[in-house]
């Protein structure tokens, strides 16, 4: 090579590395974004996160000072951001790009069968939602009211007789029990009895693990993830009282799936009941797209009967809070409803304004699934809807995030926004859906903007239901 080329090659090499220098310097680094001072290595900011002394303390007080999106520290000085921001939230919801953190992956695989819809990746859930939406259509959801009417009748028989008695009522276990009741009739087509006694006690003791937290918790997620999967899969073998029940609820769902089915597929045909199992065998229309086999239906009856009871029992709970604390709300409910009862004969929800606006304004300031947590499967750029301003002074309208990042998605901060919800958007306001405070944007849920039954290919199938 020649000089004059060797000094070609030279300069092309210092330019290109001069470039990539100066992008570099362009870039964003994570630990640019402000956020809480971290009082711990070994569990950074996640154990105020996760566990404040109230609803969102921490996390609220947070978006206030830093906004939309903010830096906090993981365990072990881990960097990861919290978001907000209505745009970055529909992206990372939507984007292929992220997906659940390994640790979370592995505890569904521990709960849910392989075949199951929310544990199913690529065309493959894609074709299992196909199939399942049949039974979660507002048709067919429509068809369900009458159950769900016996189960609410059901559930105030049981709070008439629990204020009887003089001492302070607990309504959570009725409006859990009542919440499975409805899944139980509505989605199997049976009593809730039938599941035997040695199932509800299991169940019991997986919403009360689900329902828990604890340090040691966040320290076992933050080791598990260094931790081979397969070895992590095996954890659910070990002989400890958890993972029994673990296992126990997986074999019961399964031997009570199979039951139902074959009950099912064994009945005449045109007698099977309006029930989403018997609905999903028994299809009125046949295209060979949206049929479920056997088996596959199966693998869906631990989720239909773990992941509504809790999250709607729940969202209930708060709702009647909520209610408890304003007697003059619960008398202009009352009314509606009384009078929308006389005039049609029944309860004709869509008629009714103020209590589709609680119902809004329950799941906007409650979401079941406040934190959900995923990870950047390759370079990424996260858009913003506002730009935001880094520790340097640097305004930035998106941020770049590398392999392995892993972004909190603040799903009650969103619904907190003023932007978005109006004044006074960290207040139970009903009236905020009926006089035009609400700001009507690009929809990111399916349901009145909202993200409390997420968003994107992994929405809740069962939002109408719920």
């Amino acid at each position: 090579m020649d000089t004059n080329t060797s000094l070609a090659v030279a300069a092309t090499v210092f330019i290109l590395f001069s470039v990539r220098a100066l992008v570099r310097r362009q870039r964003v680094n994570i630990r640019d974004i402000a956020g809480p001072q971290s009082k711990s290595w070994a569990f950074g900011n996640l154990a105020d996160l996760l566990l404040p002394s109230s609803y969102g303390q921490n996390e609220f007080a947070w978006a206030r000072l830093f906004g939309s999106v903010y830096r906090i520290k993981g365990c072990f000085g881990q960097d990861r951001l919290v978001i907000s921001d209505p745009a970055a939230l529909q992206y990372v919801t939507n984007s292929p790009n992220f997906q659940l953190g390994p640790v979370l992956a592995v505890m569904r695989s521990w709960l849910y069968e392989k075949k199951g819809v929310i544990t199913a990746r690529g065309e493959e859930h894609r074709r299992l939602r196909r199939a399942l939406n049949v039974g979660f259509t507002a048709s067919a959801v429509r068809k369900y009211q009458p159950t769900f009417e016996k189960v609410a009748e059901w559930i105030s028989d049981q709070l008439d007789t629990a204020a009887d008695k003089p001492t302070v009522v607990d309504i959570s276990p009725i409006l859990s029990a009542g919440a499975l009741r409805a899944i139980t009739d509505v989605a199997l087509g049976c009593p809730v009895e039938t599941l035997g006694e040695e199932f509800l006690q299991v169940n019991t003791r997986l919403l009360d693990l689900a329902s828990t937290r604890s340090v040691g918790q966040i320290i076992f997620d933050a080791i598990a993830v260094h931790v081979p999967k397969p070895l992590l899969r095996a954890m659910i073998y070990l002989p400890t009282p958890a993972f029994r029940a673990l296992r126990t609820s997986k074999f019961l769902s399964r031997r009570e799936g199979w039951r139902l089915v074959r009950e099912k597929l064994r009945a005449p045909e045109g007698s099977h009941d309006a029930d989403i199992y018997s609905l999903l065998l028994h299809p009125e229309e046949d295209d060979g797209k949206k049929v479920l086999r056997a088996e596959e239906l199966v693998a869906q009856t631990a989720l239909i009967l773990l992941a509504g009871q809790d999250t709607t029992s729940n969202t209930l709970a708060f709702g009647l809070l909520e209610l408890a604390r304003r007697t003059e709300l619960q008398d202009r409910l009352r009314d509606e409803i009384n009078s929308a009862v006389s005039t049609s004969g029944d309860v004709a929800y869509d008629n009714m304004p103020l209590l589709n606006a609680f119902i809004k304004e329950t799941l906007r300031m409650y979401p079941a699934a406040a934190l959900s947590e995923r990870v950047a499967l390759e370079d990424s750029v996260i858009p913003l809807a506002e730009p935001i301003t880094t520790s340097s002074g640097k305004k930035i309208g998106a941020i770049p995030v590398g392999t392995g990042q892993v972004v909190t998605l603040a799903v009650a901060s969103y619904q907190r926004h003023d932007s978005c919800w109006g004044a006074n958007s960290e207040e139970f306001d009903p009236n905020r859906w009926l006089d035009g405070r609400v700001r009507q944007g690009n929809a990111i849920g399916p349901y009145a903007n909202l993200l409390s039954f997420f968003a994107g290919p992994h929405t809740c199938l069962g939002w109408r239901f719920a």
